[in-house]
């Protein structure tokens, strides 16, 4: 019910910024074009502008992963990110038709100040919209919320009504019964029936099966809705949505956004063109240098190849320049600091990660991402696991050349559990907020830890 009206103020506010976006644009062309240059620009060709950059957003708006959902207790942390998100997509739709008309006659003032005025409209529509609609209906349309009941144990009551206060622009608190006070009546399902409420929030789990079926067969029939929060989350802190599989009714973890086939269309399409970029461009002299390294200080294969793990513990081949010498005996022995199975110039070429670049031939081949969780040997996974209870989580997407622990410093030699427990809950974040924003500031950041490498780095 809360999820429906949420969801109805979400597709509203799309389609509001839609209009809004679309009204800076021809605005700032108009003063631009006719105030600035006195002269117009080709018509016709903004148009098509304007028609990518909708559809972009809308684009955005569906694939939005559930961690950036806008709602009136989470509005003021993801105001800023999701405005970001959105920025992305203007640009990237922006420069991939421009990259493809080869149009080379359109502003750049025109679209640098497209960006700054689009992306302030964004954020304070994302910050101010929603907040300021549930004032409104709280003042405005009282009736329009809902009456709200909540009955079980005094401490269960406690611990969910600050959650439902988060909702005050939807529920309204009427009334507080706790089953383990010894002067209230047994006869909860009389009693709630005398309520005038529209929902009735309980805790399954601290009442007789007898008592919910009674309270829901009332509710049907007395015409007020039932709510029951799942302990699991509560007591656990994992979230869990309902399902349908066939006539059966499943509590699930929340699907990842990579679990959604039109992100991992998207995701895919941008590996291929960046790996691609990246084999015609960068790896043919990076050949060149490392082969050179490897004739003075270490002669032998160019190319290491190794068994990682991968996507649902696939194992693949994964492709590195040499950087140890070639009997440097146990292969599963990590790497440490001032290790003298690295021969002259493998460390040059470990510490900026030149040695990683040909995965990017295992990126085209569909074995990894150009961003995700690094892929690790099997011998090391089982070690791992054991020490973090939710390592596998990272399985859930394919591993990548770079990833979001790798930026924050989380690489090489694993020293100490916190380590790994430190890398797999970036990683695990990775998994469950991933969209195409994160990725692009991911590759970025790489590029910058390439030219200053961390301290773990070796």
């Amino acid at each position: 019910m809360i999820s429906s009206r949420e969801r109805g103020f979400f597709q509203i506010l799309v389609g509001l910024q839609v209009g809004l976006i679309s009204t800076i644009y021809w605005g700032w062309y108009v003063i631009l074009f006719y105030g600035v240059h006195g002269s117009p620009a080709s018509f016709q060709s903004y148009v098509k502008y304007s028609i990518v950059i909708v559809m972009a957003l809308i684009i955005e708006a569906v694939s939005r992963p559930t961690a950036l959902r806008l709602s009136p207790g989470r509005v003021r942390k993801v105001a800023f990110p999701v405005a970001r998100r959105q920025s992305i997509w203007i640009v990237a739709s922006v420069m991939t038709l421009l990259v493809l008309s080869k149009d080379l006659a359109m502003s750049r003032i025109f679209f640098g100040g497209l960006i700054l005025l689009s992306f302030t409209a964004l954020f304070l529509t994302n910050r101010f919209i929603i907040r300021w609609a549930m004032n409104f209906d709280s003042k405005w349309f009282s009736k329009w919320k809902l009456r709200t009941m909540v009955l079980g144990p005094k401490e269960w009551c406690d611990s969910v009504i600050p959650d439902l206060i988060l909702n005050k622009g939807m529920l309204d608190l009427k009334r507080v019964v706790w089953t383990d006070d010894e002067n209230e009546s047994k006869d909860y399902t009389k009693l709630v029936a005398e309520q005038p409420i529209d929902m009735l929030v309980m805790p399954p789990r601290h009442l007789p099966d007898k008592t919910v079926i009674s309270l829901l067969r009332a509710g049907d029939k007395l015409g007020y809705r039932c709510w029951l929060p799942l302990e699991l989350t509560r007591r656990y802190g994992r979230r869990f949505d309902l399902q349908k599989t066939g006539r059966l009714d499943v509590l699930s973890p929340p699907a990842e956004p990579l679990e959604n086939v039109s992100n991992q269309v998207i995701k895919r399409c941008a590996d291929i063109v960046f790996s691609l970029v990246m084999i015609c461009t960068v790896i043919p002299p990076l050949c060149l240098l490392v082969w050179a390294i490897h004739r003075k200080y270490s002669p032998g294969p160019l190319f290491f190849k190794q068994d990682r793990v991968g996507k649902n513990g696939e194992t693949f081949k994964v492709y590195k320049f040499r950087t140890l010498h070639v009997a440097n005996g146990d292969e599963t022995q990590q790497v440490t600091k001032s290790d003298n199975r690295i021969f002259k110039g493998g460390g040059m070429l470990r510490k900026t990660s030149i040695d990683e670049m040909p995965q990017f031939f295992n990126v085209l081949l569909g074995d990894m991402s150009v961003v995700g969780p690094r892929p690790h040997m099997e011998q090391h996974d089982e070690v791992f696991r054991e020490i973090f209870e939710r390592y596998g989580v990272r399985r859930y997407v394919k591993p990548g050349v770079t990833g979001l622990a790798q930026v924050k410093g989380y690489r090489g030699e694993v020293n100490r559990p916190l380590d790994l427990r430190n890398r797999a809950r970036l990683d695990n974040f990775y998994v469950s907020h991933w969209d195409l924003s994160m990725d692009l500031k991911i590759v970025m950041m790489t590029g910058l830890s390439m030219v200053k490498p961390p301290k773990t780095a070796y």
